[in-house]
């Protein structure tokens, strides 16, 4: 049976973000990449601008937040798990504005073997996704988050 969220392309993860979580079609995220140790998402500046025509530091924070569920939901449907995936908690650094197309990659964490082995013992377990979004090849903002992923149909 095929989980309920089931992303087995970068095609069918952009069209869950869009009927999901609709601000990521306001955003105009798009889906680029996944090698499947890292997730690559992109959106338009002019989608999520600010009056400093520059991003809006909660546009940086929704799409690294929505590149480290998208990257938990590849690899849960990958194990072939049935799970619910929330961001418990996210902490930011912003270091540079971003002035042009909202370029991020989330990468897989090291512990993710101990990640998967846990959920798979307890039925629920917490790992941490660090997501960057770089401007002109420098790193801009850090996104820390922190996903809680519970099995369901237990």
């Amino acid at each position: 049976m095929k989980p309920k969220i089931f992303v087995d392309s970068i095609e069918s993860l952009e069209n869950v973000y869009h009927e999901l979580i609709p601000i990521s079609r306001h955003m105009g995220i798009k889906v680029c990449n996944y090698t499947g140790s890292e997730l690559t998402l992109v959106a338009p500046l002019a989608n999520n601008i600010n009056h400093q025509l520059s991003a809006f530091g909660g546009s940086l924070f929704s799409i690294a937040a929505l590149a480290g569920w998208g990257m938990m939901q590849l690899k849960l449907c990958e194990e072939n798990l049935d799970a619910n995936t929330v961001v418990a908690s996210g902490d930011v650094s912003f270091s540079l504005p971003v002035s042009e197309e909202l370029y991020c990659i989330c990468s897989l964490p090291d512990d993710w073997q101990f990640f998967l082995q846990k959920l798979h013992d307890r039925g629920k377990g917490s790992v941490g996704m660090i997501s960057t979004i770089t401007a002109s090849e420098k790193t801009a903002m850090q996104f820390k988050g922190r996903y809680v992923v519970s099995l369901l149909n237990l």
